[in-house]
Protein backbone atom coordinates (compact mmCIF):
# COMPACT_ATOMS: atom_id res chain seq x y z
CA UNK A 1 0.00 0.00 0.00
CA UNK A 2 2.84 2.39 0.78
CA UNK A 3 4.26 1.86 -2.72
CA UNK A 4 0.87 2.82 -4.16
CA UNK A 5 0.91 6.11 -2.25
CA UNK A 6 4.48 6.84 -3.38
CA UNK A 7 3.49 6.28 -7.02
CA UNK A 8 0.50 8.60 -6.65
CA UNK A 9 2.79 11.27 -5.17
CA UNK A 10 5.27 10.83 -8.04
CA UNK A 11 2.51 11.18 -10.63
CA UNK A 12 1.14 14.29 -8.94
CA UNK A 13 4.62 15.85 -8.84
CA UNK A 14 4.80 15.34 -12.61
CA UNK A 15 1.57 17.34 -13.00
CA UNK A 16 -0.91 14.51 -13.54
CA UNK A 17 -4.28 14.34 -11.82
CA UNK A 18 -5.04 10.97 -10.24
CA UNK A 19 -8.69 10.07 -10.84
CA UNK A 20 -8.85 6.75 -9.00
CA UNK A 21 -6.71 3.97 -7.61
CA UNK A 22 -7.82 0.41 -7.09
CA UNK A 23 -6.04 -2.98 -7.01
CA UNK A 24 -2.67 -1.65 -8.20
CA UNK A 25 -4.31 0.23 -11.10
CA UNK A 26 -4.17 4.03 -11.06
CA UNK A 27 -6.31 6.06 -13.49
CA UNK A 28 -4.95 9.47 -14.48
CA UNK A 29 -6.31 12.28 -16.63
CA UNK A 30 -3.48 13.32 -18.99
CA UNK A 31 -0.24 11.37 -19.30
CA UNK A 32 3.10 12.98 -19.99
CA UNK A 33 4.93 12.45 -23.27
CA UNK A 34 7.29 10.02 -21.55
CA UNK A 35 4.45 7.82 -20.32
CA UNK A 36 2.78 7.88 -23.74
CA UNK A 37 6.04 6.79 -25.37
CA UNK A 38 6.28 3.73 -23.07
CA UNK A 39 2.57 2.90 -23.16
CA UNK A 40 0.64 -0.02 -24.55
CA UNK A 41 -2.54 0.83 -26.50
CA UNK A 42 -5.68 -0.91 -25.25
CA UNK A 43 -8.77 -1.07 -27.45
CA UNK A 44 -11.92 -2.41 -25.79
CA UNK A 45 -15.24 -3.07 -27.43
CA UNK A 46 -18.01 -3.20 -24.84
CA UNK A 47 -21.59 -3.59 -26.12
CA UNK A 48 -20.63 -2.09 -29.45
CA UNK A 49 -18.94 0.96 -27.93
CA UNK A 50 -15.27 1.18 -28.81
CA UNK A 51 -13.06 2.62 -26.12
CA UNK A 52 -9.36 3.34 -26.44
CA UNK A 53 -6.95 3.78 -23.58
CA UNK A 54 -3.29 3.51 -22.73
CA UNK A 55 -1.44 1.82 -19.91
CA UNK A 56 2.09 1.59 -18.58
CA UNK A 57 3.84 -0.12 -15.66
CA UNK A 58 5.25 2.46 -13.25
CA UNK A 59 7.10 1.15 -10.17
CA UNK A 60 5.02 -2.03 -9.97
CA UNK A 61 1.69 -0.28 -10.48
CA UNK A 62 -0.33 -0.07 -13.71
CA UNK A 63 -1.06 3.52 -14.71
CA UNK A 64 -3.99 3.82 -17.11
CA UNK A 65 -5.73 6.66 -18.96
CA UNK A 66 -8.50 7.07 -21.53
CA UNK A 67 -7.75 8.50 -24.95
CA UNK A 68 -10.07 11.17 -26.31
Amino acid sequence: MANNINVVSALRLRGMKVLSRKNKVIHIDRPTKELKAMAVDIIENIKGIRRRSGAVQFHGVTVRWNEE
